[in-house]
Formats: structure tokens, sequence, C-alpha cells
């Protein structure tokens, strides 16, 4: 299958970024290998991992599968088509489990269970997520905000806060990626004590193109970059994937304004909705720090609805190496 015809598929079906064309070539680009599976009505892209300490091979497919026309996909025969389908490829490949991740809405699981799934009591993608819609103008979007939210985007703007963004074959490219990674690097990640990845993850992501584009966007005050966010946008959803702010001029509120600004660029390239990518509520699973309490805090004051999905999910087909893959996990974490 080709890219537009596999692109086109998950467009039409409200699929992730996470199952586009770009993002597989991307996971390629660090040497992974890829595997990109179809039935009738169902699409799902496998990113091929090696597990830790046993380097046993499994697949992960991030938000996948994608099934058409179906809000319930569990409860349809396509599922146990889709299942069928990957125990079989999957074995040719001697992996040892395959996991999935749907964009399905949280529902009852007792039917994965039944077919053989384990489910992970962790995420990989947040399966608690805020969606704003952006069908309103934007001053009904303004309107829609905490109120404390609104003064602070207007102060940011009082204090001279400028937003910028660029793209990886833009000139000034170079000078504002090293000051988002200055930040994630000796900011976010050390004040908060927040995992990051590799400089050169964030470059390579920042460099895809097609119908998946990512934009950098940078907050400057005093000619002093103080919070830069990335951007994803696909399929008429806008994602607000990675972002890291200085620990000076707080009091200038830039990132309240560094985000309105992307949500006014979401929608004025088209999108229908704005994803802010990760919160936690009475369904997040695994225990995460009080960074996370004031990330949610600061993405639900500008509105928007929650969603929550299934979660991620197993199916072991080495029994055995399943067993030590999950023991050696439970020791590591």
């Amino acid at each position: 299958m080709d890219k537009e015809t596999w692109n086109k598929f998950i467009f039409a079906n409200s699929g992730s970024f996470l199952q586009s064309w770009e993002w597989g070539e991307f996971q390629r680009a660090f040497g992974r290998r890829v595997f990109r599976l179809a039935g009738e009505d169902w699409q799902a892209q496998f990113i091929e991992m090696t597990a830790p300490v046993i380097n046993k091979k499994y697949w992960y497919a991030p938000r996948g599968p994608v099934i058409a026309n179906s809000q319930e996909p569990i409860a349809n025969g396509k599922i146990q088509e889709f299942v069928d389908k990957i125990k079989v490829e999957a074995q040719k490949e001697d992996v040892m489990f395959w996991r999935i991740g749907p964009g399905w809405k949280l529902a009852n699981d007792d039917n994965f269970k039944k077919l053989g799934f384990k489910k992970l009591h962790y995420d990989i993608e947040p399966s608690q997520t805020l969606i704003l819609e952006l069908d309103e103008g934007e001053e009904e979007l303004l309107g829609k905000m905490h109120e404390k939210w609104r003064y602070n985007i207007r102060l940011a703007e009082r204090k001279g806060v400028k937003v910028k963004f660029t793209s990886s074959d833009d000139v000034n490219f170079e000078q504002y990626f090293e000051e988002f990674y200055r930040l994630v690097n000796e900011g976010t990640s050390e004040r908060k004590n927040i995992k990051h990845h590799p400089k050169e993850y964030y470059r390579k992501q920042l460099e895809i193109s097609g119908d998946l584009k990512m934009k950098l966007f940078v907050a400057e005050y005093e000619n002093k970059i103080i919070a830069a966010n990335i951007l994803s946008v696909f399929g008429g959803t806008a994602t607000y994937l990675h972002g890291a702010t200085s620990s000076e001029h707080r009091e200038v509120m830039a990132p309240h304004l560094l985000q309105w600004e992307q949500i006014k660029y979401a929608k004025q390239a088209g999108c229908a909705k704005y994803d802010f990518w990760g919160i936690v509520n009475e369904h997040t699973l695994d225990k995460r720090g009080p960074s996370w309490a004031g990330f949610t805090r600061f993405k639900k004051g500008f509105g928007g609805r929650e969603e929550n999905y299934i979660g991620y999910w197993d199916y072991p087909l080495n029994k055995f190496w399943y067993f030590i893959y999950k023991l050696a996990q439970k020791i590591r974490r």
C-alpha cells in the first residue's frame, strides 16, 4: 500500500498522527522496523521494539488499529479479523507479544480479555486527554476559558511577550531549536524531574514533512526565548506534543499566550480539534508525580472536554518470554 492510500484511510476514520505514514518513516529513521498491515476495513501500523534486559522483540501500534465506520469496534467482527491477521504476521517475525493502544473511548473491557489481551497498568501515550473543539470564533473560545487564563493571555501581550513559529526548513530554525532544547534539557526536565527524549529525537520529529506537519512555537521576552512547544497537525487535529518553559520571568505568563497562539494557528490551518495531549483524572492508571496535576490544571483552564481511551493492551504469543518480560518490567519500575 502506498503513502497516499494509507493516509487517506487514516484521515477518513479520524485516526491519530501516530498511525500516519510519516510517523512510521520517523520511526524508521531511528533504525526501527515498521510493519503496515491492513484488512478490508482496518489498518494498523506496528513499530518493532526490543525489550530491555531480555533482548526480545515485540510489536507496538500506537493509537492503533484504526477501524472503519465503527464507534465500538470491539462489539463487531472486525476486531476478530484483525486479531487473527496480526497473530499470523507477528509469529512470522518471532515476536513475543504485540501491543495496541487504539483511540477508542473507555468502555467495558471484558471482550478484550476474552480475546486474549492483557491490559497494561500504565500508559505509553496518554489515555486521558483534553480536546478543544475549534468550530467557534476566537472570542467565543476565549469566553469559555477560565477568566484567569484570559487575564494571563492579555497580561503577556501587555508585557510584550512575542510568539513566533518555525519549521525545519526555515532560516531561523536552528536558533529556535537550540533554545527549545536548552529549555527542555536545563529547565523543565531538571526543575520538574521529567524524563525527556534525546536532542536528535526532537530534531528528526520537527523534520517530518508531508501530510503530518510539525511546528516549533516559541515565546520571546526581552529578546530571550522563555517558553517553546512542538505542535503537530494531521487530519484536522492539532496536537500539543512537547513543551518547555524557563523558570525565569514566570510573572509575564508566556505559556498562556504561547498556548493561545497555537490554538489560533490550528484554527487558521483548518483544524477542527486541538488536543492538549494528556491529563490526569480518576481514570489514570499509572501513578504520576505532582507535576502532572499542575499540567492538568494549566490545560483545563483553556476549556475543552475530557476524553478517556481504552488504554494499552498486550497480546502474548510466547507466554514464557512474556512472563519474563513482565517480571523484568516489575523489577525495573
